[in-house]
């Protein structure tokens, strides 16, 4: 009776064992994707917070896309490419601003205290 009971003992043990595994990878998983969130701070709760207002106003733009496409397509394409045209521009801007704003951010930290 002992030697019946022995490899179902053992299935257990290795079953729990491999479950523990299992639980330590979906942690590590989870830590992976929770780090670039943890990055932003207090960006998810405060999108939580308001996500009544965010449902509206999305829902006020798929609205005015459906209703009058071209305004709002005008809209998109101007953005679209003023985005182009800063990130042609971001290569040559970048040095400058690097250069001039350890001279400014002590001004400005004067200025309006702190919080810069």
């Amino acid at each position: 009776m002992n030697s019946e009971k022995t490899p179902l003992a053992a299935r257990r043990e290795h079953l729990i064992a491999e479950c523990a595994q299992q639980r330590g990878d979906i942690a590590y998983e989870l830590n992976v994707l929770k780090a670039p969130v943890e990055r932003l701070g207090g960006v998810g709760a405060s999108l939580m917070a308001n996500r009544k207002v965010l449902l509206a106003g999305g829902g006020v733009a798929l609205g005015m896309l459906i209703a009058r496409p071209k305004p709002v397509l005008a809209v998109v394409a101007t953005g679209v490419s003023a985005w182009k045209i800063v990130q042609n521009l971001l290569p040559s801007v970048m040095p400058v601003v690097q250069r001039v704003l350890p001279q400014v951010m002590p001004i400005i930290r004067e200025r309006f205290g702190s919080r810069f």
